[in-house]
């Protein structure tokens, strides 16, 4: 599958994502910090002081069990009196005076509250235990409950919001992938005003740009290889009409050369649309068969392997041959003396067709590989009449197969050689 979603570390959405939950982070951690370490304890100190002095005045009153109850309703504190007027408390749960006293904890964490013994007018001890604490830390989870929820709602809007605020980027990068491809007609909507917007319509003007100049390129090449043709038939008139020599003999070559350079350019740009295409159901096996029969006994021999009997195809049979042809013909041509047989070989994959041809050559240099294709290039720079070739045949190919539907591809072997390899829609 096509990368859709970019590695992290070159993902401009990915980026943003962990900027936004690093500052997330960062602030709760800051906000947590400043209460943990300011806030709470300079408001536990105050309200420490501030009960402290509210419970010596509620013993003051010397209040008895009724009133201890009110006062435990009221103000949510429970209270337990132990001395001379016997031993009361508002809430069983609370531990005695005596385990307090040999604790010397003012906060007791399993019970939640703020305790204070405090001496009796009348003898004994009072045991206030405030609920204070338990609901302050209610409130506290309470509110780092809202916070986080908040924090969520935050990302997931903020996360929606980055969605659609690069989705323009992400549909430039699907269009430059698509003109990297050949894809001369892609065009990009464009639904903002911002810098993305500014960005997709300079794409467009350009994508719009190479579209024009390849159309002039290739219509160029047509134009001039139509008017080449009226003076290369008189050419041919003329050198017929000169005695035999070899001069001459060279010249009728050179013009055939030509006359073979000028049908291959007017064969590629026909192919470039596909209805000149005339499908058909067509036994692929027995093509390959029938375009390996000529080399069979050859320098290197093509061997076929791996063919079954027969695989039938919707395609034009004479644009297969030629593909064929080709793809054996350079097998052939860049062979090393010596080397083992070109290899054709054909199968099934699930819902498509594979045919391969596989040589034992020098190999296609790696900086060539993705140029392969492109009509007039050559590996060989020199342009030899040893090499022959115009560059065209493989460019040829590339378009019958795309036209089919299919795709070619150009790959060096493991050890040596170079294979190509084409995948057709099965019928």
């Amino acid at each position: 599958m096509t990368e859709r979603w970019p590695a992290v570390h070159r993902s401009v959405f990915a980026k943003l994502v962990v900027i936004m939950l690093s500052m997330a982070f960062i602030l709760v951690g800051l906000v947590a910090g400043f209460f943990i370490h300011f806030v709470n304890p300079l408001v536990g100190a105050s309200v420490h002081r501030v009960l402290g002095d509210y419970t010596r005045r509620l013993a003051a009153e010397a209040p008895g069990p009724e009133q201890a109850r009110r006062m435990a309703g009221r103000l949510a504190v429970q209270i337990r009196y132990e001395g001379p007027q016997g031993s009361w408390t508002t809430d069983d749960t609370l531990p005695s005076i005596g385990e307090v006293a040999n604790t010397h904890g003012m906060f007791d964490p399993a019970w939640g509250g703020s305790r204070y013994l405090v001496a009796a007018p009348q003898g004994g001890q009072y045991l206030f235990a405030w609920e204070f604490g338990r609901r302050t830390r209610t409130a506290h989870d309470r509110l780092l409950m809202m916070l986080l929820t908040l924090m969520t709602a935050v990302f997931c809007a903020a996360y929606f919001v980055m969605t659609r605020a690069l989705r323009p980027l992400r549909a430039l990068q699907d269009g430059v992938q698509r003109l990297s491809a050949g894809d001369l007609d892609v065009v990009i909507e464009n639904r903002t005003r911002d810098e993305f917007g500014s960005l997709t319509a300079a794409f467009n003007l350009m994508a719009a740009r190479v579209k024009e100049r390849v159309k002039a390129r290739d219509q160029l090449l047509v134009d001039v290889s139509h008017e080449l043709r009226s003076p290369l038939t008189r050419l041919k008139v003329a050198l017929a009409l000169l005695p035999d020599s070899p001069k001459r003999t060279q010249a009728e070559s050179d013009a055939a050369e030509m006359e073979a350079l000028i049908a291959g350019l007017l064969e590629f740009e026909r192919l470039r649309d596909p209805r000149t295409l005339h499908t058909a159901p067509v036994d692929l096996a027995a093509l390959a068969r029938e375009a390996a029969a000529p080399y069979e006994d050859g320098a290197p021999p093509v061997r076929v392997s791996a063919v079954p009997d027969e695989i039938v195809v919707a395609a034009d049979a004479d644009g297969l041959r030629t593909v064929l042809r080709n793809l054996l013909d350079n097998a052939v041509k860049y062979a090393l003396p010596g080397g083992a047989p070109v290899e054709l070989s054909l199968r099934r994959e699930g819902e498509a067709v594979v045919l391969r041809v596989k040589d034992d050559g020098p190999g296609i240099p790696e900086e060539d590989l993705p140029r392969i294709f492109e009509p007039f290039f050559r590996v060989d720079r020199s342009r030899s009449r040893k090499t022959g070739g115009y560059g065209l045949g493989l460019g040829i190919c590339k378009r019958i197969v795309e036209a089919h539907g299919g795709r070619i591809e150009a790959a060096n072997n493991p050890g040596r050689g170079a294979s190509l390899t084409v995948t057709l829609p099965a019928r």
